[in-house]
């Protein structure tokens, strides 16, 4: 069980489902410890409880990791004894028990084991069951000789049946409560007035029992925890009095009704919902919000429902006003989690899910979630195959082909197209001698790591979103055959295609496998071709060690000192001097940069005099120059030339355009990360309003699904003293998941902790561990505000879910 509580909260509530042997930490819902009452009784004739699993939850369960795929029955040695005992007796407990597992199959199974020679009430009682799953009609209320509790529990089974089928219940009824005097004045009798009265209330053609009425049988079955029978009766009175009052829009009884069977069913996310229903219909949309979201987290069969009903309260439709009020506005921080949890924390059908976003599509419209909406609308056919939307809009980092369900507004050109265009180089071995052949942005090293965390968040199975390479390489939905061919037999293929081949790994993210496949620093450079390889090679290094402070400084210095005087090492010496420069400015060395920026300068003239390279090619290479050239006076100082080389670089970035479909991605690709810097040289500038204002057009126009500048955005705007800008830029973030998925969503969370919000910070910091499951600091946060009384109505649960996860003996001290 410990290696399954990390992943879903709702583990806690449905706990004796999963295993029968454990103490729960938390009290179980009533439908869960229902499975604990059946273990623990020796009379399978007696009074049982009311309430089973729904017939999907234990597949449910499945789905959401809860259970492994054997789905094992763990029981105390007991119980297993008990399960070993072949007496008709011994098989009709053994179905019972099944039964309140959700183990619907094994049930039947052992059922139609009980042969007619057995007692007269286990025959009926497994007649009764049986027909209650469908497997046969609805068996005439047995003889005396049964016993009160088969017959009373017939003669109710036969009134729900007729209202089910629309017809009139009335003499089921009347025989049930007939039956039921005979139990007048004893405990049991109260029970069944209950059960009768749960009954009628569901019964159009019948008199309805008034408020009061259920009031006193509500009153009489006592609220005692260890009285599971009295519990589960009055759970199921309250909820039937709930619906009815709702049905009869008399809302104030039904919010009465609802909260007593919270009480009674605190952790049962079927009640949770239930009472969200309620006060949302008397206008209480603040409880109803804390009731959804709990249903969400501690619920299953209910989830969907539970988010569906979080996604009306933060975008409501016009026909969802609250009593006394006009209609709020959206709830960005509501619906992005709500939202997040719908499409990776609920695993029931793909177009249920996706049902429940469709349906609200006018109402989605406008905010931050409309994308996921359009993509819900283009991918209900199933033969569309398509991925989960964080990864769908990164499709070419998983199989090298442009996403063919999203809308064009969800797939700016510049955060997609480094893998494409490094593939189309290879296909169609372009020279990078004279011309750009790919874009500049480089792949994260953690990048393979985050898509391979989003895609165990939303259950995807898919060998393309690996971080691991072998596997992507294999994956029918990884690399395309041919050029898993080419990685085959790389070593026979000229060395302008291994470089070529290293490129496009590197695009990937697979930044070791592109050293792999390429010469080193120890290779002399012989032409052009082993330059621009070793040139890829030192690439891949300084893209795997980046946050490190790795000396690359003796690759650049042999590579250049290796270039000749052929024409088509011009780029490869400019290119040389940019990495270099960057290289030590990571490495905080400004009296290298000086030495590279005096070579570069001469050779960047040298080469934007080339009569092969062309005036676009010749500016898009004077940007880029000029923007690595300018952390020279960012270390030391020199703000007249910082201000020179910003005013060059984006300068040039902001009039070259391009000319054609290549150019125009080259051109963005370009702007993109000369915008990013000046924003960075604006705030080292102390020019934050400037700053934020750039930051803004890169996040809004230039790439709305960068979450690194929604990331940087929210800084800024939190420096600014702007909490709710921040707020709303960070769960941008979040909404994007990938990658740096677990950054954004804690530090949404922290803003929402700043604005007072402490449930919201909670669902912040759990959707952060989703994406970081060893992750101390959002469990810290989580464990703190348990600790200081912050948590919502399902405190103890999240402190007993935390209390299980991976880092939770790393964490530090409570401060107090």
């Amino acid at each position: 069980m410990a290696d399954l509580t990390w992943r879903d909260p709702a583990a806690l509530p449905l706990r004796p489902l999963i295993d029968l042997t454990a103490d729960p930490t938390v009290p179980p819902s009533l439908v869960a410890e229902a499975a604990l009452f059946c273990a623990d009784r020796p009379d399978p004739c007696g009074w049982l409880p009311v309430h089973a699993p729904p017939a999907d939850l234990r597949r449910t369960m499945r789905r959401a990791g809860l259970l492994d795929a054997t789905d094992p029955l763990v029981v105390p040695p007991g119980v297993a004894e008990r399960l070993t005992i072949d007496d008709h007796t011994g098989l009709l407990w053994a179905a019972r028990l099944m039964r309140a597992l959700g183990r619907r199959e094994d049930a039947v199974t052992l059922l139609r084991r009980i042969g007619g020679d057995a007692p007269t009430p286990v025959y009926a009682w497994r007649d009764l069951l049986l027909a209650e799953d469908g497997r046969q009609p609805l068996p005439p209320v047995p003889s005396e000789a049964a016993g009160l509790p088969v017959r009373l529990t017939t003669a109710l089974a036969h009134a729900r049946s007729a209202v089910a089928d629309g017809q009139q219940a009335g003499e089921a009824l009347t025989t049930a409560e007939s039956l039921a005097a005979a139990l007048a004045g004893d405990r049991i009798g109260v029970v069944a007035r209950a059960r009768i009265l749960a009954v009628r209330l569901r019964c159009p053609d019948e008199p309805v029992p008034d408020a009061d009425t259920v009031r006193v049988t509500a009153h009489d079955l006592g609220t005692d925890r260890t009285d599971l029978l009295a519990r589960d009766a009055a759970l199921t009175l309250l909820r039937a009095a709930t619906r009815a009052a709702l049905d009869g829009t008399d809302v104030g009884s039904a919010y009465e009704f609802a909260s007593a069977a919270l009480d009674l069913d605190p952790t049962g996310a079927a009640t949770r919902l239930l009472v969200a229903d309620a006060a949302r219909a008397a206008g209480d949309r603040e409880s109803a919000r804390t009731h959804y979201r709990v249903a969400a987290r501690t619920g299953l069969a209910e989830r969907t429902a539970a988010l569906a009903g979080l996604l009306d309260l933060a975008a409501p439709d016009a026909n969802d006003e609250p009593t006394g009020g006009s209609t709020p506005a959206a709830d960005a921080g509501e619906l992005v989690g709500a939202v997040a949890d719908l499409l990776a924390t609920d695993r029931r059908a793909e177009r249920d899910r996706l049902a429940v976003l469709v349906a609200r599509g006018p109402a989605l419209e406008g905010t931050v979630c409309a994308d996921a909406v359009r993509w819900a609308v283009a991918v209900r056919d199933p033969a569309a195959g398509a991925r989960p939307l964080p990864l769908e809009r990164y499709r070419p980092f998983l199989d090298l082909s442009p996403s063919g369900v999203l809308d064009p507004v969800d797939t700016p050109p510049v955060a997609i197209h480094t893998p494409l265009m490094s593939y189309a180089a290879v296909l169609e071995r372009r020279e990078p001698w004279f011309r750009e052949i790919h874009p500049q942005r480089a792949t994260a090293a953690m990048f393979r790591d985050e898509m391979q965390a989003t895609a165990a968040v939303y259950g995807y199975a898919c060998g393309g979103a690996s971080a691991d390479y072998r596997t992507w390489l294999a994956a029918p939905d990884g690399c395309p055959p041919e050029v898993r061919d080419r990685l085959a037999n790389v070593s026979d293929l000229p060395l302008l295609d291994r470089a070529l081949l290293g490129r496009l790994l590197s695009a990937l993210g697979f930044h070791a496998e592109a050293k792999r496949i390429l010469p080193g620093p120890d290779v002399p450079v012989r032409d052009p071709e082993s330059a621009y390889a070793l040139a890829s090679w030192i690439f891949a290094e300084q893209m795997l060690t980046t946050g490190h402070a790795a000396e690359l400084e003796p690759h650049f210095r042999t590579l250049y000192d290796q270039l000749g005087d052929d024409v088509r090492y011009a780029r490869t010496r400019v290119v040389t001097t940019i990495n270099a420069t960057v290289n030590a400015a990571r490495r905080r060395e400004p009296d290298t940069i000086v030495r590279w920026r005096k070579l570069g300068e001469e050779d960047l003239a040298r080469y934007t005099a080339l009569p092969e390279v062309s005036e676009f090619d010749a500016a898009i290479m004077t940007s880029r120059w000029f923007r690595a050239m300018g952390f020279l006076p960012f270390l030391t100082g020199d703000r007249d030339l910082l201000r020179a080389d910003m005013d060059r670089w984006l300068g040039i970035a902001r009039e070259v355009t391009g000319h054609d479909g290549h150019t125009r991605i080259i051109a963005a690709d370009n702007y993109f990360p000369a915008v990013e810097t000046a924003v960075r040289t604006h705030t080292h500038l102390g020019e934050h309003d400037t700053a934020l204002a750039l930051v803004d057009e890169l996040a809004q126009r230039i790439d709305p699904i960068d979450p690194k500048t929604w990331l940087t955005a929210g800084e800024l705007r939190y420096q600014a003293g702007d909490h709710d800008g921040a707020l709303e830029a960070y769960l941008r973030a979040a909404h994007l998941q990938f990658p740096y998925g677990r950054i954004s969503w804690f530090n949404a969370g922290q803003v929402h902790e700043q604005l007072g919000r402490a449930d919201l910070a909670a669902e912040c910091y759990r959707l952060s561990l989703a994406h970081w499951p060893t992750g101390v600091t959002p469990l810290r946060r989580l464990r703190d505000l348990h600790l200081r009384g912050l948590l919502p109505d399902d405190g103890g649960a999240l402190a007993a879910w935390i209390a299980g996860q991976p880092a939770w003996s790393q964490l530090p001290a409570f401060p107090g």
